[in-house]
């Protein structure tokens, strides 16, 4: 067991994944008391059913990896994860905008709205993370997109989807972490993309509130 299990998304996002390897995913979860199992949008069903009753949460991808469908598209997949289960939303935003600020300012008050207004399967407001693929961004773009973030409202802004060239960067999350502390900001980060040691997961900590992290190589440093 990690110390930080409780911080983990458990993820597997894998469109080709069985129902076995659902179950699998889950039983190790349980046991390993990570935060949440993160899936695709169509393994949502099975996931929550399979996590019912535990304090593992079911999370789900949003317009993944590459974050370039309509908003109209971002907010129907979303709804239907939420009636399907998800308790968490991780969004990825379309950071190919990056100049078209308020585009991506209604992109994100639209799926905040639709996580405040549709509630878990138990009754609680869902948590909306978003994905800013903060490797493919500039120092100075990671701030604009995370003061964004804030002014949205949003509950956490994610580094990367572990798709693109450069993932999770120490640099960027400092940034992060300086623009939310010089904002008052209440906004949570999580970092995620290329974090599979013990070494990476330590250079984050003193930052960030979750880590999303592939499930094997969360096994790996488990011993499981």
């Amino acid at each position: 067991m990690l110390d930080c299990n409780s911080l983990i998304d458990y993820t597997l996002l894998d469109l080709n994944a069985t129902k076995m390897d659902l179950i699998s995913l889950c039983l190790k979860a349980i046991k390993l008391g990570v935060a949440s199992v993160c899936v695709y949008p169509k393994h949502v069903p099975i996931v929550s059913e399979l996590l019912k009753g535990t304090n593992v949460l079911t999370c789900s991808v949003i317009s993944f990896p590459k974050g370039n469908n309509t908003v109209e598209e971002k907010m129907r997949e979303t709804e239907e994860a939420i009636i399907n289960g998800a308790d968490e939303i991780d969004l990825v935003l379309n950071y190919h905008l990056i100049a078209d600020l308020d585009y991506l300012k209604s992109e994100l008050l639209a799926i905040v709205n639709c996580c405040t207004n549709i509630h878990s399967k138990i009754g609680q407001s869902i948590t909306l993370k978003v994905i800013v693929e903060s490797g493919l961004l500039s120092l100075e773009e990671t701030g604009i997109v995370t003061q964004l973030c804030i002014d949205t409202k949003v509950d956490f802004i994610k580094t990367s989807t572990g798709k693109a060239s450069v993932g999770a960067e120490l640099s960027k999350v400092k940034m992060m972490y300086e623009t939310i502390v010089s904002s008052n900001s209440n906004l949570k980060i999580k970092a995620s993309g290329g974090i599979r040691t013990l070494e990476d997961i330590s250079q984050y900590l003193p930052y960030v509130n979750r880590l999303g992290i592939g499930y094997q190589s969360v096994d790996l440093l488990c011993g499981i």
